[in-house]
């Protein structure tokens, strides 16, 4: 067993395990300025490179790997936690800031927390979820309230949730989806500068490893996401996305593939171990009941091997 897969204990470490790792690896300014130019309109117009090096902010990217003590709330000058004292804390997968310059060239800021779903499918909407985080990232920029509060000081706010997984059904593949505060005037016609009033938005990208992304940076970050893809082929198909594979990058790449496959292994042995512990306690049940007949048909039909489990609650 290799070096990391060794020092896992249990499974559901290691799907935390991966999941710091991936959170890790998108951080990097590679898969973060194509984020921003593909789906944001403030950097549209902007090159990667200018992106990358110059409106993303040095030292201001923070990642939550590990759960955030109660005094350990800022990492490198940008808060990974929101607390309150009515609400619960939020915790934010990444957060950072950058800025773009607007027509007069002053330079504007923007928070952008990027958030990662394993589950597509958890009984609410996760659009709803989207906007309260971009809320309280957005109020959270006021630390007090009083007279003399510059509102003017605020700063717009980005949540991009990246939805991949089973759960998510293929119809919904390979879609994008932004909601934003927009002006609508109800009695005349009033100019505002846009900036003004688009403050929160929540950007939904939704990807799974059965449909292939026509789009380039969906599928960059279908295969960044991708539980199916083995180390060489994932590095491969992200250079041929114009990724510069850095020794870090690699070095995570095959951390997340090994994590992936220990993880993978110990679910499939998990079942097994499981299926094989409820059939020997119906096969104990039956027994009891002298019920020989209907063991003999468990073994030969899986529908009413099923029945059975359902029947005695062993489901």
């Amino acid at each position: 067993m290799n070096d990391i897969s060794s020092t896992i204990l249990t499974n559901e470490e290691g799907k935390a395990k991966y999941d710091t790792a991936l959170k890790n690896l998108l951080s990097n300014k590679q898969f973060l300025s194509r984020i921003l130019k593909r789906f944001t309109h403030e950097f549209k117009d902007a090159s990667l490179s200018d992106i990358e090096n110059k409106y993303i902010e040095n030292n201001d990217i923070a990642v939550s790997g590990k759960m955030v003590g109660r005094n350990l709330t800022n990492i490198e000058g940008i808060n990974i936690e929101d607390k309150t004292l009515n609400e619960g804390n939020v915790f934010y997968d990444i957060m950072f800031k950058a800025s773009y310059p607007d027509y007069t060239g002053k330079y504007i800021g923007l928070y952008i927390n990027i958030e990662i779903q394993n589950s597509y499918r958890r009984g609410y909407p996760i659009e709803k979820r989207g906007m309260y985080y971009a809320a309280r990232r957005f109020g959270s920029q006021l630390k007090s309230i009083t007279k003399e509060t510059d509102y003017a000081s605020l700063e717009k706010v980005y949540s991009v949730w990246i939805c991949m997984g089973d759960d998510l059904p293929d119809r919904e593949a390979d879609t994008a989806t932004l909601y934003r505060t927009d002006k609508h005037d109800i009695i005349g016609n009033i100019d505002r500068k846009r900036e003004y009033y688009d403050m929160m938005n929540v950007i939904i990208l939704r990807i799974n490893d059965r449909v292939k992304s026509e789009d380039k940076v969906l599928e960059l970050l279908r295969v960044l996401c991708s539980n199916a893809l083995g180390k060489e082929e994932k590095l491969s198909e992200l250079k041929s996305l114009g990724i510069r594979l850095s020794d870090e990058i690699k070095k995570v790449v095959g951390s997340m593939c090994n994590l992936s496959e220990l993880v993978e292994k110990r679910g499939i042995d998990k079942g097994i171990e499981q299926g094989e512990n409820r059939f020997k306690e119906l096969t104990g049940l039956l027994l009891k009941e002298n019920k020989l007949s209907e063991l003999k048909r468990a073994t030969e039909d899986r529908e009413y091997l099923h029945r059975l489990y359902n029947k005695y609650n062993l489901l």
